[in-house]
């Protein structure tokens, strides 16, 4: 039996043609009342908290993430992907998820195994599962996924356990896919304080269009000294609906090219970020020919940082940039290289361009 969807209190009714099939928002922040009006069913629900406390799913219609690392400013952060259509839900091979007629958000998680062949082997398992459920069910395309990783810098049996991640993950997608590139979608990977490794995606029937950014090395090109297989992400990835076009900014760290800019600096980090950010959204609005918001467009964006004690230097930064109406949350978490402090990543709308 199919559970129904998850419903919020809605004060419009309007009708769904031409409308975005799923929009995101902050809750508290965000204005409810307002927000709802979008779209009253609830595709899924990602929350942070550094000691998730019990939630039971059967409370619960919508795939519900519980991240385990420290929101470091403001209330708690609630994130809703909301569909202006209903929503069915399923739970199949380890993974929860939730769909509309266009786009699905699932998860799945397993505990950290504390063998590095075992880690490796649970990791290409997860991904084969999922890549494979979502060709079953009419979402082959990957718009976004989020790893969040326990023990990302550790050393598991002599390898990084950020390291071993990347090899199963591409040793996963290379059995599925003859060309890699093409199917590489946006993607964060973070490390948390729990013990699972949780795995959150977004699919979708419409193929997206993948771009890298002109100031740094494809990480799919990463010379080997990064590891003995690259990373597998695209730096951004794009839809097109009818009437916009969404952007997902993948994690975008202080990396030039291949390298680390500003080791253990994360004011300069934080800029070097948003440089990076906003040559990419650039790039973007000139491959699909409109016209670049820049910074000022982005609509949510998640500010990760390795140590606490940044907070103050870098909210100053990106406050700075950003416009009022972006909605920004400060997290703590692990970032793949060592010397890296801060990591970001950023969702926005893009005109479509005139016919």
């Amino acid at each position: 039996m199919t559970p129904k969807a998850s419903k919020l209190q809605s004060t419009s009714d309007q009708p769904e043609q031409g409308r975005v099939p799923l929009r995101l928002i902050y809750a508290p922040a965000a204005d409810e009342s307002a927000a709802w009006e979008y779209g009253q069913y609830v595709l899924g629900e990602t929350r942070f908290e550094p000691a998730p406390t019990a939630i039971y799913e059967k409370e619960f219609n919508h795939p519900l993430v519980c991240v385990p690392t420290q929101q470091l400013l403001g209330p708690p952060v609630k994130e809703y992907w909301l569909s202006p259509t209903p929503v069915e839900y399923r739970r199949q091979a380890d993974i929860r998820f939730g769909h509309n007629e266009q786009v699905l958000f699932g998860y799945t998680q397993f505990s950290l195994p504390a063998s590095g062949a075992s880690l490796e082997k649970q990791i290409r398992r997860r991904y084969d599962t999922m890549l494979k459920l979502l060709r079953s069910q009419g979402y082959a395309h990957l718009m976004r996924v989020w790893n969040y990783l326990p023990r990302i810098g550790d050393e598991i049996e002599g390898m990084e356990c950020y390291r071993r991640f990347c090899r199963a993950r591409h040793e996963a997608f290379e059995r599925l896919y003859e060309d890699l590139i093409p199917n590489l979608p946006a993607t964060s990977v973070l490390g948390t304080s729990g013990t699972d490794l949780q795995m959150v995606f977004l699919a979708g029937r419409t193929s997206p269009h993948h771009y890298e950014n002109p100031r740094q090395v494809s990480a799919y090109h990463y010379p080997q000294k990064y590891g003995p297989k690259s990373p597998l992400f695209a730096r951004a990835t794009s839809v097109r609906w009818s009437c916009e076009e969404t952007l997902f900014i993948s994690g975008t760290a202080s990396i030039v090219g291949h390298e680390s800019r500003h080791r253990q600096d994360a004011g300069a980090q934080a800029e070097e970020i948003l440089r990076n950010i906003e040559a990419l959204i650039a790039h973007v609005a000139a491959s699909i020919r409109t016209a670049s918001p820049g910074l000022g467009g982005i609509g949510h964006l998640r500010v990760y940082l390795r140590n606490s004690s940044d907070l103050g230097t870098v909210r100053q930064i990106v406050e700075g940039r950003l416009s009022a109406p972006t909605q920004v949350a400060y997290l703590q978490a692990g970032i793949c290289r060592r010397e890296l402090l801060v990591e970001m990543e950023a969702l926005l709308s893009l005109k479509n361009p005139p016919n």
